[in-house]
């Protein structure tokens, strides 16, 4: 009966209470990992059967609550980072087409190539959040196919050179923030089974996100550890923090406290590094103080040869 109304959309959201007179602790077990949400055995009274509803029905709708909450939020976000992150470069570069075409007789080498440097930025951090949407949408898709994920683990460009690719793309973003005496690497050699473009796109994503949410002259570390056949890669900054209702809440479109920090970025660069590791059988966690430190550690496996 259980799993019948369980694979009903119309009433497997509704709680569960098993009233039983069979003690045997396997079924009870068994009813549990099935889903049910509580258990009475018989006999009881009638108060303790009330009090048993009003108790599941209370922390349903408490649940409820916090995914009208977690859902109201990822609107807030949605509709202030989105506009935001599209409509600045698309300014930059409308601005920028005006003033040329106003003023290209009056403008010296020096003016038309600020301008043009303007178009360049705007045209690439647009490119960015579009390739960034795309790529989401399809490791969403992917995620949710058994057979998929097996074909990506057990192909042949499922091997990565940790260092290097660490290396490069650290050095490249600290390059890109002006910052590169701020950048402290200690990483291992090893193959991990991840594509290299794939592992690049986490490392760029996470790293940046450590140079952004740091001040210039605080150290970005970037150290590595290998244990049981995985490679974890942890990626430390001090700045602003997260607090613990932050992290639990970390995913697509998710920013915090953006109108106070202003920082750019639609929180899609997290979401889309969790998800791919994910997929090459890795996973992502997050360690924050508060107005302290941030530290991010992917794990992957290891090739075996």
């Amino acid at each position: 009966l259980l799993q019948i109304l369980q694979n009903d959309e119309e009433t497997n959201y509704i709680p569960f209470i098993f009233l039983t007179g069979n003690s045997d602790t396997s079924q009870m077990r068994r009813g549990m990992e099935l889903g049910a949400d509580d258990y009475l055995f018989k006999p009881f009274t009638i108060d303790y059967l009330l009090n048993a509803i009003n108790t599941r029905l209370e922390k349903s709708a408490k649940l409820k609550k916090q995914s009208a909450e977690k859902l109201r939020e990822l609107r807030d976000n949605i509709s202030f980072a989105l506009p935001h992150e599209i409509n600045t470069p698309l300014n930059g570069i409308g601005t920028s087409a005006q003033l040329l075409k106003d003023f290209h007789d009056n403008l010296t080498k020096e003016e038309l190539g600020e301008i043009a440097d303007i178009i360049l930025q705007s045209t690439k951090r647009l490119t960015h959040l579009v390739q960034n949407f795309l790529l989401y949408a399809q490791l969403e898709l992917i995620s949710t196919d058994p057979q998929k994920i097996t074909e990506i683990r057990s192909s042949d460009t499922a091997r990565c050179n940790f260092k290097n690719s660490v290396n490069v793309v650290a050095q490249n973003v600290s390059n890109q923030y002006g910052r590169e005496s701020d950048l402290l690497i200690d990483v291992q050699e090893e193959v991990v089974k991840i594509s290299e473009s794939n592992f690049e796109n986490i490392c760029r994503e996470l790293i940046d996100n450590a140079f952004k949410y740091s001040k210039p002259k605080d150290f970005v570390r970037i150290v590595s550890t290998k244990e049981n056949g995985f490679m974890k890669l942890s990626i430390i900054n001090a700045g602003k923090g997260m607090t613990k209702e932050e992290i639990e809440n970390v995913g697509a479109y998710m920013q915090f406290e953006r109108k106070k920090y202003e920082q750019q970025g639609s929180g899609l660069g997290f979401a889309i590094s969790q998800k791919m590791t994910e997929i090459y059988g890795g996973y992502l966690n997050i360690y924050s103080v508060y107005n302290e430190k941030t530290q991010v550690d992917v794990v992957l496996p290891v090739c075996d040869d």
